[in-house]
């Protein structure tokens, strides 16, 4: 029962997230979302209580029925789920102190068919769902980006959600990042959560301090070097809600030349469905990790969740990105940044 509920509210929250893409969607994703895994949290702990339970009552029938027994089993439940009850919150409660501050550098090797031999080797560093606001402060940014450093990327690529929902902490951001100021530059797309806070904004905010968001666009990246590549950026699924068309492909492919190896960014990792096999590499964040996804729970669940994935002669990486939505806390989903390396193939 709880894992039915978990998928139906796991579907909803999908469909609700995706297709729809405003503010109360948001609100209704992270209670879905809450929800689902408070059932998966609980459902094994409960049915072995339920299990314990049953027998005891039916051991209660077999014997001759005593207040003593009665007792004693409601003691036990009453016992069992306030330890159920603690451990969740204890579980939750160290998402928020520590959790969501445990930063990880990932380094994933991908192989891209065509990369120039000049520049095998070439090292992104891969940052996603920033969500600078209440809850992402300056000493939270600081301790991620620490980690870009000591990546010593030549391009830094940022999949989205810069702001959570006000573009006020779109400057701190854009000071931040132009510090790290790598060979190449930076590059990024923009999130569902930067359309919130409004994206033409954020966009502009980002552009003078000389970080350009693709937006259906491309640029070639060292194309001296045998080459090059090309990086594109593909508007977020929420733009149809803001007077946009959607992440347009084609039209990004359009500004680069036809020949290049491509890599992509586009904050939502279930579009790589639509061009699997049309670029070397796409990089995504979106899913938080799932969050708050202890033992990986919800990763049956969803099709994308976060690390690599093969799709249709595509890899994929999903970043677990660095902020959280809803609960300000993360369980089995640790905030990342990864250090990409691209090799020829």
């Amino acid at each position: 029962m709880g894992l039915a509920v978990l998928v139906l509210s796991r579907m909803v929250a999908r469909f609700v997230a995706i297709e729809t893409h405003t503010r109360i969607a948001a609100a209704v994703h992270t209670v879905l979302s809450t929800v689902a895994v408070t059932l998966a949290i609980a459902s094994l702990p409960l049915g072995v209580l339920m299990a314990i339970s049953w027998l005891l009552k039916r051991s209660g029938r077999r014997s001759s029925p005593s207040a003593v027994t009665i007792g004693r089993r409601q003691v036990f439940e009453a016992g069992a789920g306030m330890t159920l009850f603690g451990a969740t919150g204890a579980m939750l409660g160290w998402g928020i102190v520590r959790g969501r501050h445990e930063f990880q550098l990932t380094e994933v090797t991908v192989a891209v068919p065509g990369l120039p031999r000049g520049l095998e080797g070439y090292v992104i560093a891969h940052i996603s769902d920033i969500h600078a606001g209440i809850l992402v402060d300056e000493s939270q940014l600081d301790a991620g980006l620490a980690l870009v450093r000591r990546a010593r990327p030549d391009l830094i690529a940022v999949t989205g959600d810069l702001v959570d929902d006000d573009v006020r902490f779109a400057p701190l951001v854009a000071r931040k990042l132009s510090a790290l100021d790598p060979r190449d530059g930076i590059v990024g797309c923009l999130g569902n959560h930067d359309y919130y806070a409004g994206a033409r904004s954020v966009e502009r905010v980002m552009k003078n301090a000389g970080i350009h968001l693709l937006v259906d666009e491309g640029r070639v990246v060292r194309g001296a070097d045998g080459g090059g590549f090309a990086v594109l950026g593909v508007d977020d699924l929420a733009s149809r809600w803001h007077g946009r068309k959607g992440p347009q492909l084609d039209r990004a492919m359009s500004t680069v030349p036809a020949d290049l190896p491509r890599v992509l960014l586009s904050h939502q990792p279930v579009t790589v469905d639509r061009w699997a096999g049309r670029v070397a590499l796409q990089l995504s964040g979106h899913t938080h990790g799932g969050q708050i996804n202890p033992g990986s729970v919800l990763n049956p669940i969803f099709e994308y969740v976060a690390g690599s994935y093969r799709v249709g002669g595509t890899t994929l990486y999903v970043s677990r990105g660095f902020g959280t939505v809803g609960p300000p806390a993360r369980v089995g989903a640790a905030p990342e940044v990864t250090r990409i390396v691209l090799r020829g193939a």
